[in-house]
């Protein structure tokens, strides 16, 4: 059976992921990305032009994802809990690329020159996101919180890779609307 070339694309994306969560984004090499596939370089040149081309077809589900999730809670009818909604839209799409997120999350060099679009959309989204968090008309305090909260629904994603989603889904939800005053969901 011959690999088809939307397969080896999807094998270098795997394969990428895995170098860069082991050795960073910058520290893993083309040629590394290569051999963990069993192609030539220049075959993996012939899927990616770029080491920040592969990161950025990683990244971009999620964020457009994320960014999906943000719109649809900035536009959630009247009397819609639009904090929680928010809240549980962004936790369910970092958990369903946890992988991925861990590189947003834990490796500063993927926001390097070459990945200036990267760190635009995530500044973007986060500051989206904490804006509707904190609510119109909110004053710095309230703003605090509710970067506190987000954070506290993103960073564990990734530094509990082993703790079973459902789980780990109901208690970062939990702490994010205590920090946000939330009551908590029946």
């Amino acid at each position: 059976m011959r690999n088809e070339p939307g397969d080896t694309r999807q094998r270098i994306l795997e394969a990428a992921r895995d170098l860069f969560a082991a050795q960073t984004y910058r520290a893993a090499s083309m040629r590394d990305v290569a051999e963990r596939v069993g192609i030539s370089k220049p075959s993996l040149y012939h899927h990616f032009r770029s080491k920040s081309e592969i990161l950025d077809s990683l990244v971009t589900p999620p964020i457009d994802e994320l960014e999906a999730a943000i719109r649809a809670a900035e536009s959630a009818p009247a009397g819609t809990d639009v904090r929680r909604d928010l809240l549980a839209g962004c936790l369910d799409v970092m958990l369903a690329h946890r992988r991925t997120m861990a590189l947003l999350l834990r490796d500063a060099s993927v926001y390097a020159d070459e990945s200036a679009r990267v760190i635009s959309r995530v500044t973007a989204f986060t500051g989206r996101a904490v804006d509707l968090l904190a609510g119109s008309g909110a004053g710095w305090r309230e703003r605090v919180r509710a970067a506190q909260a987000f954070a506290a629904v993103a960073d564990p994603v990734s530094q509990l890779p082993d703790v079973p989603v459902a789980e780990l889904r109901a208690e970062l939800l939990r702490g994010a609307g205590a920090i946000l005053g939330l009551e908590p969901s029946a």
